[in-house]
């Protein structure tokens, strides 16, 4: 799990909400990452403008 976490440069907010995820889903993490692309196409357009706005924010605020 560590390696996988490591290789796409993840926050530790991040990488802890991708890991309870894999042991809640019981996936691997690839597999959760995967999984949220997936949700994230069947998102309205507007939907996900919001989202992207929300997470660009968190990332300039220095929370992820």
């Amino acid at each position: 799990m560590p390696r996988a976490s490591t290789a796409i440069g993840v926050s530790p907010l991040i990488k802890e909400q991708v890991q309870k995820q894999a042991q809640s889903t019981r996936l691997t993490l690839k597999e959760v990452i995967y999984m949220g692309m997936l949700a994230i196409d069947e998102l309205s357009e507007q939907r996900r403008q919001e989202l992207a706005d929300k997470v660009h924010q968190m990332q300039i605020n220095g929370e992820i």
